[in-house]
């Protein structure tokens, strides 16, 4: 009988699993076992002995660490929703990929904070815990409130995601493998903070853009509002058109964007495209909430939209970067630079791949890949024999560089 790794968590193994979309016997043919085995050791029911633990290890570029570390209650729960958009077309497995880079995300921050100071969350949340109840007044005064906290005025925002991460919020970036998720977010009783996660699949900055103020309408609207409500899908609609009429508050705020907007015809509208970063659509949607156009009007600008084929992409789509978060790079860069970790110690410590730890903290590919020092592959150089030249030795002593 085979002894097993005492301590080995079968969760992990799920995680990393579902992570990689390998199934169980796909699973198994690469570590040697059958795919009943490996549901064994999921499931707990079995321990892996060493052999193939340490193949594990392998397949998923992980440390020992990692399928030893217990998984947080708190990461497991489910009280609190998760909020994806696109839900009703959204891939399963998209979905579980999403919500399990949410909780990789929590233990990571959770980690980072035992050695640094992130920013208190500063995030105005509405207090309804019925999504029926909530009225677009009350979104659009929340928007408002929202902006008055953080001191953007009522200008365009240069960055969302900034405005988000100096207010508490983790976010990330990743792809998902789906083109119709567009992101997902979690209020964490981990440490009472917000995550957001933007899926990377999406073909421009500025739905990319539109899309993380969405996810912090959901945040700011829906963190109160139980979990078994948001799963209802007559609900649905309601809730994601909430978090829609949020993120056009707060991007175009009325006492503002209603200026601009001389005449709303489509070359207007393109024409401050660039100045408020949002797409065509989206401030045509915005005019009929401000009451800036007529029904019939309206349904001419749809019409003449689709004409010149937009739907599939607008002009000035390209022209903007995506925003990318920067707290949690920073915060690994701090662990590093201040010499408390090693790049190696790090990912240990942490346990992830380090593609994938690289992935949710937005580093560069390959910074925890410590390569070997030039110094130490450098070709060694011998004297002649017999060069005739007096006074040199035959051997010499090699100085080290200093690293």
């Amino acid at each position: 009988m085979r002894t097993g790794v005492d301590g080995f968590q079968g969760q992990r193994l799920n995680q990393l699993r579902m992570a990689q979309n390998l199934t169980l016997a796909e699973l198994g043919e690469q570590v040697g076992r059958s795919s009943s085995t490996v549901s064994a050791w999921e499931k707990g029911t079995q321990l892996p002995e060493a052999e193939s633990f340490d193949r594990l290890c392998h397949v998923f570029h992980v440390s020992r660490m990692w399928f030893l570390k217990p998984v947080p209650p708190v990461v497991q729960e489910s009280q609190r929703p998760y909020f994806f958009r696109s839900q009703a077309s959204v891939h399963k497995q998209a979905r579980e990929r999403s919500q399990l880079y949410l909780a990789w995300l929590q233990e990571m921050s959770d980690f980072f904070q035992d050695a640094m100071d992130w920013p208190e969350v500063n995030v105005p949340m509405l207090d309804a815990d019925d999504c029926r109840l909530i009225s677009d007044e009350e979104i659009e005064d929340i928007a408002r409130e929202c902006r008055e906290a953080w001191k953007l005025g009522s200008a365009p925002i240069p960055n969302v995601i900034q405005v988000m991460e100096n207010a508490g919020i983790i976010c990330t970036r990743a792809t998902l493998g789906h083109v119709k998720m567009d992101g997902v977010s979690h209020v964490s009783v981990l440490d009472g903070r917000p995550y957001v996660l933007i899926a990377e699949d999406k073909a421009n900055a500025i739905r990319n853009r539109f899309d993380a103020a969405h996810e912090l309408g959901h945040v700011v609207l829906h963190s109160k509002i139980p979990a078994a409500q948001y799963a209802k899908k007559e609900l649905y609609d309601l809730l994601e058109g909430q978090a829609h009429r949020f993120a056009s508050a707060f991007l175009m705020p009325p006492e503002s964007f209603a200026q601009e907007v001389v005449w709303p015809t489509l070359d207007n509208l393109l024409s401050l495209k660039s100045r408020w970063k949002v797409s065509v659509a989206s401030m045509i949607v915005r005019c009929r909430d401000l009451s800036l156009l007529t029904e019939q009007l309206e349904l001419r600008l749809w019409k003449g939209r689709s004409a010149r084929k937009w739907t599939k992409g607008e002009p000035g789509d390209d022209a903007l970067a995506f925003e990318q978060p920067k707290l949690m790079m920073r915060g690994a860069h701090l662990l590093v630079d201040s010499g408390i970790f090693e790049r190696t110690e790090l990912v240990h410590q942490i346990g992830l791949p380090p593609a994938t730890i690289e992935m949710l903290c937005n580093l560069r590919p390959g910074y925890l890949i410590v390569q070997p020092d030039a110094g130490d592959n450098v070709v060694p150089l011998k004297l002649k024999c017999n060069t005739g030249r007096a006074g040199r030795s035959k051997q010499a002593d090699v100085l080290p560089f200093q690293k």
